[in-house]
Formats: structure tokens, sequence, C-alpha cells
């Protein structure tokens, strides 16, 4: 990956991955709960650690959606949406290469079920911290840009 992330605007042109929709606040706020509830079932320890892992990727994928609905963008069911959707995020809160190189890599790693790969503890882990820089980054970045989202 590059140094610069692409804008939904820039994936829009590129990949056709966006189309344009308006701010629905309570979308966002339903987004970020089931981050929440995600991140709760991560911490299941009653269940295995692939379910765990795939509730923490969950959470971040949630978190996206929020970024981009707050900022005007509808996700399109394209051929690599989900990558297109952690990158755009990343980019509109200015989180950064590292960021988005982290929950991309997580994306990889969930998409090796498909595959039988099992997950392991330490890629739970990653996940889990991957998933909560992103969000600290993100609700702070909602909150500061779009503060009528939490009233």
């Amino acid at each position: 990956h590059g140094t610069m992330l692409r804008s939904a605007k820039q994936l829009q042109a590129e990949e056709g991955a966006f189309h344009p929709g308006p701010q629905d606040k309570l979308a966002v706020r339903r987004w970020i709960t089931s981050a929440q509830e995600k991140l709760r079932d991560a911490d299941n320890a009653s269940v295995s650690t692939g379910t765990r892992f795939e509730a923490a990727y969950d959470a971040a994928f949630n978190i996206a959606l929020a970024v981009l609905n707050a900022s005007g963008w509808r996700l399109r069911s394209v051929q690599g949406h989900h990558a297109f959707a952690l990158e755009a995020a990343c980019e509109a809160i200015g989180a950064g290469v590292k960021t988005f190189d982290k929950l991309d890599a997580i994306r990889e790693l969930r998409n090796q079920k498909y595959d039988g790969i099992p997950r392991t503890d330490a890629d739970l882990q990653e996940a889990k911290a991957a998933f909560q820089n992103f969000s600290d980054l993100a609700v702070a970045w909602l909150q500061a840009v779009h503060p009528s989202l939490f009233k």
C-alpha cells in the first residue's frame, strides 16, 4: 500500500465504491452501538477465538461505516468494498497509513477463514488493539467534527 490514503470521493471516482447520501444520525449511533456490542463479543471467552476475532473486525468495520455516513457517503458492495471503507474512513479522520495498514492486515487475516485457516490468540489481541486505536480516533473525530450526532 502507498503512502497516501484515498478519500471516499477518490474511491468513488476510481472504484465506484461509494455514492453520496444524507447523514443519518440514528444510523451512525446504531453503528457505534453495534461496534461496542461486537467489542464485548470479542471479549467473550466462552466462544471460539475465531468468532471473537470476527467480532473485533466487525466492530472496526461498523465504526468505518459510521464515519462514512457522518461524512455523507454510502458504501456500495463492489469488489473490495471492505478495504475501501476502512481506507476512506481512515483518510476522513486523519488516522494515517499505519492505522489503515493495521486494519487492512486484520481484514486480510479475516478473509483467511474462507481457506479454513484458524485464528490465534495473538491475532485476536492484534485485532482488538487495531480496533481500539481506530475507534478512539474515529469517535474523537466524530465528536469534534459532527458534535450534533451525539446530541
